[in-house]
């Protein structure tokens, strides 16, 4: 709660007096979210400013007038302090400028209510029921009423009464006010009727939409890439901003003096149509709004602040409220341009989210270097965390440009525009202590043009900037700049122009979808630009990179008359709805398998114990239908269907696809869902080769093949590379790459190995040799991996193989040729000899009867060019000698010493040699051969 109080001149003395002035001070309720009992802490306390900037030599001493409190006296310009119990407090500042002393007194109302519930306890907030069953929900249930004047105000509808029966679902809220220190407290109740479907809660929803410039607008249907034109309701020439809820919908936007709900219809200060907000429309950025998260009450409220001009010239920041509980729910302005802080400030401002609950508005002071930060939370507008750093803003410096933040809000850019030259002041920024850290600032040239413009790609590893020419005879241009250095003149000889022309070109901002394309405004254009694939560098080398380009006419406006000007409307999340029905949660990829689940149950505490899933190849239909349900534009392209707690789908092919859920519980039976639309990408196709073998080269590129169709991929070598491809330099080993899609968060894992090889790698060690007097064809079979390698193998001229193996059926040379996917090639000859193993033929029985026939045993070779026979003996069964000869001649006649010798067996001994393996030296044979007469 803020008050306004005017304080009397008392005469005190020469140089000691105090007189009439504004003190304007903020969070003097003690609630249930600002309750020093359970831990104090700044962002609780109440905030005390004078409404003057005085000179910088003024000092300042509050006296809070909480003597019990160690901390009751303050020498800071912005007086902070935690009141732990409620009363007037009477609140003394002290100002000394120079040789004079100002005091002012006032007695300030510090107020707390009793904190009420509206279920059994303070954690019990829903409640279901069933279809035709009715709850009561009592104020005072709990906690007794209290015993001075209070004001009852439920929400939605506005009763006043101690209690309320609900019938509906839905959110609803009892806010008991006490009038004189108008301090609040709230309670509320989530109210199921489990089946029940408002017939209007689709219809009622929207959109996100900009609405800008001279009556411009667009809606963003379907894909980001391709929003649709439309009108709107304010005439501005730069700065704008916008709310939407939590399903992404437009609530209502403004120019900073004009309020326009989603239906282009104004929203007025309540009690008086005529009032505007205060805001300057001259500033680059002099607008933004920032949920006003409830500390027990259902979400309904929205801080828009404002920079206004004093009498000097000077930009000060003021805020309204938007409660969209007033007017039967379409809205209206219940606090009006309540000044914050009465420190001069630039023409930028800045929305940024916090942690749960909580966000950022952050402020840069004139002429200084110093950022202010308030953190906006349920318990209101903090006092301001000051940080120092980057380049002093001044009359030139400050105005006419702006500060952006990214996406994933930890990074933070400030144009700064000349003359003499332009640069932009880089910062990280903490979201969850709102400190922007001064890291560098970036030379951007001489001025004119004029700096004007910024926007982080989505993975926030590139900037834009838009330079501001004059409209006739100094262009404007779009730089890129690779932000992955952390040396400033590494970032500034990055710098890539990406589009010039003589028109006037201002804000950079991304989409509020998908974060995936960036907008262009363009002075008195009837369209807008945009820049696809934000995450491409221009100076890329690597050409499977896709790079960054420009559309001059993405977005054409239809009405006549209708432009855009210099400024496009940021986004601010509003807090996610405890209230919202169920639905289907954002996928979740493992492997080339995605899987969906309900993110609640339909009726709490009831289980969902049944759920029947259906998945279409089609768009969203951009209506509802006769119940307010999304459906599926084309119900007769159904895929799949299942059911089951997790639907599990390996999607065939990148593309849009529509999925639908119904679930059954003891309460209710088949209860769908809105149809969810997803843009899938695909990224099983993708795949990197098993092993790449390199014969010649010391390094290998490795690339995958198959790549989906998305500007959105990551890529995480094992390496440390992001890039689309990696050099990988011998030995080579195991590599692995992690593909991501941070659209969808889809990711895979690729793996594979890089070998280099040489000529031993491939070549076995071994003779090679057929016997062409009886051949026996076989594989000569080489080492190693045949990945990524081809194959060629010829005997004579003629191709006989392309494999890494071929089939001996002849003697003679071989001759392979290896190549790699270098076009590298390695050749080797391989001899195969005609070789047969010596064979011996040696009778085993002969009649020496002097018949003529078979009288001699004479072994020989079976082949004479195979073997050749040295020596052969012939012993009896007791070993005794009983023939021998070293040749030529090997022939027994069966006699010893002229005398034949008795019928039976005996035994030879040959030795031998091998004509083709001479290296073997002498072999021996035995066998037995039988006498018979």
């Amino acid at each position: 709660m803020l008050r306004s109080i005017f304080l009397f001149c008392l005469l005190m003395g020469v140089n000691f007096f105090t007189c009439g002035q504004r003190i304007i001070y903020r969070n003097n309720c003690l609630t249930p979210c600002a309750d020093c009992s359970s831990s104090a802490s700044s962002d609780m306390a109440t905030v005390f400013e004078f409404s003057e900037n005085l000179p910088s030599n003024s000092k300042y001493l509050w006296d809070f007038g909480d003597s019990g409190s160690p901390s009751n006296t303050s020498t800071d310009h912005t007086g902070i302090h935690q009141y732990c119990s409620p009363g007037a407090k009477t609140v003394t500042l002290t100002v000394q400028t120079g040789t004079t002393t100002t005091k002012y007194t006032q007695v300030v109302q510090i107020g707390r209510l009793p904190f009420i519930y509206l279920g059994k306890d303070e954690k019990d907030s829903t409640i279901t029921i069933c279809k035709g069953q009715k709850v009561t929900l009592k104020a005072f249930s709990k906690v007794g009423k209290p015993n001075y004047p209070v004001q009852i105000a439920w929400f939605p509808k506005g009763e006043t009464t101690d209690e309320i029966v609900a019938d509906s679902s839905g959110c609803y809220a009892v806010q008991v006010t006490e009038p004189t220190s108008g301090c609040t407290v709230e309670a509320k109740m989530q109210v199921k009727i489990c089946g029940d479907r408002d017939p209007n809660a689709n219809i009622n929803k929207y959109v996100d939409a900009w609405y800008f410039g001279n009556g411009a607008g667009v809606l963003f249907i379907g894909s980001a890439d391709f929003p649709k034109d439309t009108t709107g309701g304010l005439v501005v020439p730069e700065g704008v901003a916008k709310m939407t809820d939590p399903t992404n919908s437009l609530i209502f936007y403004t120019d900073g003096q004009k309020i326009f709900d989603r239906n282009n219809n104004p929203i007025y200060a309540v009690g008086d149509t005529t009032k505007r907000l205060n805001g300057d429309l001259s500033n680059a950025q002099g607008v933004t709004v920032i949920p006003k998260t409830s500390c027990k009450g259902c979400q309904a409220e929205y801080y828009v602040f404002t920079l206004s001009k004093n009498t000097k010239g000077e930009n000060l920041l003021y805020y309204s409220i938007v409660d969209m509980k007033l007017n039967k729910g379409k809205g209206g302005i219940s606090v009006l341009n309540q000044l914050v802080s009465p420190v001069p400030a630039t023409s930028r401002l800045l929305a940024s989210e916090g942690g749960q609950g909580y966000y950022w508005l952050v402020v840069q002071d004139m002429n200084s270097n110093t950022t202010r930060t308030y953190k906006i939370s349920n318990v209101g507008i903090s006092a301001p965390q000051t940080s120092v750093g980057g380049t002093q803003m001044t009359s030139s410096t400050g105005n006419g440009s702006t500060t952006k933040i990214s996406v994933d809000w930890t990074k933070m850019a400030v144009a700064v525009p000349g003359p003499p030259r332009n640069k932009v002041d880089l910062f990280d920024f903490d979201p969850s202590t709102g400190k922007p850290t001064y890291q560098m600032s970036i030379d951007l040239g001489p001025s004119p043009p004029t700096v004007y413009g910024l926007e982080y790609s989505p993975n926030k590893d590139v900037l834009y900037v838009s330079l501001k020419g004059d409209g006739v005879s100094v262009p404007s241009t779009i730089l890129q700049f690779d932000l992955s250095s952390k040396d400033s003149v590494n970032v500034a000889k990055s710098k890539e122009e990406l589009y010039s022309s003589f028109e006037k070109i201002g804000a950079l901002q991304v989409d509020p979808v998908f974060n995936t394309v960036i907008f262009v405004a363009i002075d008195g254009s009837n369209t807008l630009a945009k820049i696809t694939n934000p995450n491409g560098l221009l100076n890329a080398t690597d050409t499977t990179i896709v790079k960054a380009s420009f559309v001059r006419n993405a977005v054409t406006f239809s009405t006549p008359g209708v432009t855009s000007r210099l400024g496009l409307p940021p986004s601010i999340p509003s807090p996610q709805d405890p209230s919202s029905p169920p639905s289907i949660s954002k996928p979740k990829c493992k492997g080339t398998s995605f899987e969906f689940t309900i993110d609640q149950k339909l009726c709490d505490p009831l289980n969902n114990d049944r759920i029947d899933w259906r998945i279409y190849q089609t768009v969203l239909s951009p209506f509802p239908n006769k119940i307010g349900l999304m459906v599926p534009l084309d119900s007769t392209k159904l895929i799949y269907s299942f059911t089951g707690a997790t639907l599990k789908f390996d999607f065939p092919v990148s593309g849009k696809y529509v999925i639908t859920a119904a679930i059954s519980n003891s309460c209710i039976k088949n209860f769908p869902l809105d149809a969810q639309e997803f843009d899938i990408v695909v990224l099983k196709p993708t795949q990197l080769t098993p092993v790449y073998n390199r014969i010649c080269k010391t390094d290998a590129l490795v690339v995958p093949t198959q790549l989906p169709i998305s500007s959105n991929l990551q890529y995480q070598w094992s390496t440390g590379a992001r890039t689309p491809s990696v050099q990988i330099p011998a030995p080579g080993g195991k590599v692995s790459l992690m593909l991501s899609d941070y659209a969808t968060g889809c990711s895979v894992k690729l793996s594979t190995e890089v070998n280099f090889l040489d000529n031993p790698h491939f070549i076995p060690k071994t003779a090679y040799s057929i016997c062409m007097d009886e051949p026996k064809p076989y594989n000569l079979q080489l080492n190693g991996k045949v990945d990524s390698l081809k194959f060629e193998w010829k005997l004579g001229s003629a191709v006989i193989s392309t494999q890494n193996k071929v089939r001996v059926t002849l003697a003679g040379t071989y001759t392979v040729r290896i190549t790699d996917l270098d076009n590298c090639s390695i050749d080797h000859t391989f001899a195969v000899s005609d070789k047969c193993e010596p064979t011996l033929l040696t009778p085993n029985v002969f009649t020496p009867n002097n018949d003529g026939k078979n009288d001699f045993f004479i072994p020989q070779p079976k082949s004479p060019l195979r073997a050749k026979i040295l020596g052969l003996q012939i012993f009896n069964r007791w070993g005794e000698l009983l023939y021998t000869s070293k040749g030529p001649e090997f022939a027994w006649d069966g006699k010893v010493n002229g005398t034949r010798v008795p019928q039976e067996s005996y035994v030879w001994q040959l030795q031998y040699e091998s004509l083709d393996y001479p290296e073997r030296g002498t072999l021996t044979d035995r066998g037995g051969v039988l006498v018979i007469y």
